[in-house]
């Protein structure tokens, strides 16, 4: 599985990058614009930032044609970017038409929230699945299993179409990878807590203390 980071603001990308924990960046139009007035600016720094990949979201929902307008645009202007369009019936003919004249440009279908969502989304050839099962299990505030019969319909149907997941808490973390997701996405603050849990710390601080009792600062010799 891999893991990305769902933000617009390039310090936290490159603190998670340092972390050597994360393959590229996913974004939305709510990120863009908390980057500031300066679109590209902002595009331009997560760009930059990224260790990989980039998912740039589209603008609108209704009508296919500036959205492929959009995607063509975001495609040109880098190769790793991987455009997202909203999943609505003017997504999906949207999706088509890309695909029917440039079948290699790299398409995900997002705000996916059910399965019969993502088993039209593989059909209409998307190359990757938004599933926002993070924010469903938040306002449900009960776990939504949803990436496993996906996962099964997928291989039933030999579609190859990734499943995208938008993690929250380390539990749904665990979750989603157990259940097959190919990405997870988490914001920053989420990604730091698959680092932590108490009983580490308390681990940690009783080895230390033990330590200490009886070789003070010590450490074993460096090489």
């Amino acid at each position: 599985m891999q893991l990305f980071i769902d933000s617009s603001d390039p310090k936290e990308i490159l603190q998670a990058r340092d972390w050597g924990i994360i393959q590229g960046v996913t974004s939305n139009p709510s990120l863009i614009a908390k980057g500031g007035a300066d679109m590209r600016k902002t595009l331009d720094g997560i760009l930059e930032a990224s260790p990989g990949q980039v998912f740039c979201q589209v603008i609108g929902w209704n009508d296919p044609q500036p959205m492929v307008d959009q995607a063509r645009w975001l495609h040109r202007y880098s190769e790793r970017i991987i455009v997202k369009l909203p999943f609505t019936v003017s997504g999906l003919k949207a999706l088509q038409s890309l695909k029917s004249e440039k079948k290699d440009i790299p398409i995900a279908m997002t705000a996916i929230a059910s399965v019969a969502q993502a088993y039209l989304a593989a059909k209409c050839g998307a190359d990757v699945a938004a599933i926002f099962n993070g924010p469903l299990d938040q306002v449900l505030d009960q776990p939504v299993e949803i990436v496993a019969p996906i996962r099964t319909i997928y291989k039933n149907y030999g579609f190859t179409t990734k499943i995208l997941s938008c993690g929250r808490f380390p539990r749904a973390f665990g979750e989603f990878a157990e259940a097959g997701t190919d990405i997870c996405t988490m914001r920053f603050e989420f990604l730091k807590m698959l680092f932590e849990h108490p009983f580490t710390d308390k681990r940690l601080h009783g080895f230390a203390d033990d330590w200490k009792s009886v070789f003070g600062d010590a450490t074993w010799p460096k090489a």
